[in-house]
């Protein structure tokens, strides 16, 4: 069976991004797995992720989020019974994100799955997360 499901527009999910910092900040691993969410690029331009698992404040005279969240307990829930269908990687990114916003854990085996870009912004989010907010780590 193929699954698909729908991409959107960028401007839509700069405002989705804008509204997601907005509501994450002060709290060090949510606004690490933010914008771990953010650099990956795949999981907030899914239609499915963003309705079932994006809550949002909008201003009505404004076209952008005012605030918006990641419920991520009903996020890695969904994922880690197969609701969600993506890559290894993919999922390895969304079960980080996850535990970074949550104070929850992740396996080890999950970074596996990344490639080197990836696995850079994984280690740059839990480096970020741990209050180093200006870290960006590089892999050679």
């Amino acid at each position: 069976m193929t699954h698909t499901y729908l991409r959107s527009q960028r401007p839509a999910v700069n405002h989705l991004a804008d509204g997601l910092r907005r509501y994450a900040q002060g709290t060090c691993g949510e606004l690490a797995a933010v914008e771990l969410l953010i650099v990956h690029r795949f999981w907030l331009t899914r239609a499915d992720f963003r309705s079932q698992f994006i809550e949002r404040d909008v201003a009505p005279d404004v076209r952008a989020d005012v605030l918006a969240w990641v419920k991520w307990d009903r996020a890695a829930a969904a994922l880690a019974c197969g609701r969600l269908v993506c890559s290894a990687g993919e999922a390895a990114v969304l079960q980080v994100a996850a535990a970074l916003a949550t104070g929850g854990a992740f396996s080890a085996s999950a970074l596996s799955s990344l490639d080197r870009e990836n696995f850079a912004r994984v280690l740059t989010a839990t480096v970020q997360a741990s209050g180093h907010s200006a870290a960006q780590v590089v892999i050679r």
